[in-house]
């Protein structure tokens, strides 16, 4: 077998190879759109672009990149095949390159298709499964038929729920998959619990069936919201996404003593951090909003990113232990949430606020990518990989 055939053979088995650098460059090209404006290189701004940058380009390869690697496994199924691969980078890269361009159609076709894509990868798999995935990973389903929901009505806005498409696509995607991803790997990642979950017989029945129904209730947060009760569908969704974090991954607890764990700790607090104030403080949405994208998504993505690149690549010192880049993503990132969150008030230097927590984000993504981007190469491999 040549070395390019081994090479593709582990790019297929660990897709996060490719998604996860992708992911990374999508992230800086989002952010930075506030730092050209601030250097006059480009005429206006635009919060809608760059949330749905983050969305569309870094979170959606990140979760592809990791959706790709572990569904094979939970299901005990073959990996990617080298045309799902390169058909799943065709897809995330011409969506982004739309939104990059302006060209809303072309943006969110992509986006649709790249959403449907995961879904047939999955759903090809699932038949011939000789395991069943966690139970919590219900959420992933929900998670995407709110992506596709938010997409469509994007296209084709309903007049009467004027934001429900941008929400289910910026809130809904993102929470079904962190309390998913989050609550197979929380509780590993925080506190060393290392038992497989129950995935056959009844004890993980009773537990699909209650994330179903938080899933439900979840979906439903929107639609009560949209429905005309918005101070009643943010409360809703608040209170189940806590609930879950707090029951499922035990969040209560500390973690152990190491940087980016705390990091982690906290970003699962944000996510509900930002919704129980968007709830209390409706007039302070986007501010408050951002606890939970740039504290909780943003930070919580790179840290479960970076434990899923050291496994995998063989670079497990960086997890055990406190390291100079991760501790640099960790101070970088708490900079640029403190600074975006609290821009409101201070109001005479708002945009120069965004500006700088734009950099902090940017000097801690690029440290992080200047590490971890060449240790997912397809010549590191774990010795058990």
């Amino acid at each position: 077998m040549s070395g390019r055939q081994s090479y593709l053979e582990v790019l297929c088995a660990e897709p996060f190879r490719v998604f996860f650098p992708l992911g990374w460059l999508c992230s800086l090209v989002g952010v930075s759109h506030w730092l050209w404006y601030y250097l006059g290189w480009i005429d206006r701004y635009s919060g809608f672009y760059h949330g749905l940058f983050q969305i569309q380009g870094f979170e959606l390869a990140f979760a592809a990149g990791f959706l790709m690697t572990a569904m094979p496994r939970f299901l005990e199924t073959p990996g990617a095949r080298p045309w799902e691969l390169a058909l799943g980078v065709l897809l995330l890269l011409g969506g982004a390159v739309g939104l990059y361009l302006g060209d809303q159609v072309w943006s969110l076709g992509g986006l649709l298709a790249m959403l449907l894509f995961l879904i047939v990868f999955a759903g090809r798999r699932f038949p011939r499964r000789r395991d069943n995935p966690p139970p919590a990973f219900v959420f992933v389903a929900f998670g995407l038929l709110c992506g596709l929901a938010g997409v469509l009505l994007l296209w084709w806005p309903a007049a009467d729920f004027p934001q429900l498409g941008q929400r289910l696509l910026e809130q809904g995607l993102l929470l079904g998959l962190i309390m998913a991803v989050g609550s197979y790997l929380g509780p590993r990642l925080l506190y060393g619990r290392h038992e497989d979950p129950v995935t056959q017989g009844p004890a993980a029945g009773r537990r699909l069936a209650v994330f179903a129904l938080a899933g439900l209730a979840l979906a439903a947060s929107f639609l009560v919201e949209a429905g005309g009760a918005a101070e009643a569908g943010r409360l809703l969704r608040a209170a189940v996404v806590t609930a879950h974090l707090l029951v499922a991954v035990g969040i209560y607890r500390l973690p152990v003593r190491r940087w980016h764990l705390y990091l982690l700790w906290l970003s699962f607090w944000c996510v509900p951090g930002g919704l129980w104030l968007a709830s209390l403080f409706p007039e302070h949405e986007l501010q408050t909003l951002h606890l939970t994208f740039v504290g909780g998504f943003g930070s919580m993505t790179l840290v479960i990113a970076t434990r899923v690149i050291v496994a995998h690549c063989g670079f497990e010192r960086y997890w055990d232990q406190n390291t100079w880049p991760l501790a640099v993503l960790t101070l970088c990132f708490a900079l640029a949430l403190v600074t975006r969150v609290s821009a409101e008030f201070f109001l005479d230097y708002y945009f120069g606020m965004l500006h700088m927590a734009a950099g902090y984000w940017l000097i801690g993504a690029l440290v992080w990518g200047l590490v971890f981007v060449p240790k997912m190469m397809p010549w590191h491999v774990a010795a058990e990989g």
